[in-house]
């Protein structure tokens, strides 16, 4: 059923996130989530080593968010083994650049579960509460029963060997947007929680 990874070939493409209604920036949200964490010393430095103008020379074909291109794949055609592979190279080479530069995924794009553990427990309790194993196997599941209704008419485009690679490779990207989105909640749960609640109560008081 490799087709079931078909859709994020197809579908998966980043989105303006909003600020979850603090009028706080991206950065100023990860900071108060991760503070005190290792991911608060591990990341600027991921950040620099990916994104520095200095380090970014001769590293052509990556772009910015806002630079995508062509934007999400239409849902009626079915891409080449070829096409996806390197639709999913450039969607996601700054998502890999960082998440290797942490520790999280090696070389070979496995991820690196024991440190990804490691970091997650330095995180604050509020922020780790909302966090679930199983609240990513869940989503992961929706996402490729969801794909494997829209795309089925693309199962026989591959051979059994490309199959086995989308499945794998795609399997990740849902598992890494599943988990991203789960900690985007938690932090803004987290924030709610410790700071925004207690604020309004004062104000009350």
């Amino acid at each position: 059923a490799f087709v079931i990874a078909l859709i994020l070939a197809s579908a998966l493409a980043y989105e303006e996130e909003d600020d979850g209604g603090y009028c706080l920036s991206h950065e100023a949200t990860g900071a108060i989530c991760l503070q005190g964490s290792t991911l608060a010393d591990k990341l600027p430095q991921a950040f620099y080593a990916c994104f520095s103008d200095s380090n970014r020379r001769g590293k052509g074909g990556k772009r910015g968010k806002g630079g995508k291109k062509g934007g999400k794949q239409g849902a009626d055609k079915c891409h080449s083994f070829d096409d996806i592979m390197q639709w999913v190279e450039e969607e996601f080479t700054d998502d890999g650049c960082v998440l290797k530069q942490i520790g999280w995924m090696d070389d070979e794009g496995n991820f690196m579960h024991n440190i990804i553990g490691a970091d997650l427990a330095s995180l604050a309790d509020g922020v780790q509460a909302g966090l679930s194993e199983q609240g990513v196997a869940d989503c992961v599941a929706d996402k490729m029963a969801a794909g494997a209704e829209k795309y089925a008419h693309c199962e026989a485009a591959y051979t059994e060997q490309e199959g086995a690679v989308l499945m794998d490779v795609f399997t990740k990207i849902a598992g890494y947007k599943c988990f991203m989105g789960q900690l985007k909640e938690a932090c803004g749960t987290f924030i709610d929680t410790e700071y925004v609640e207690p604020l309004i109560m004062s104000l009350y008081n």
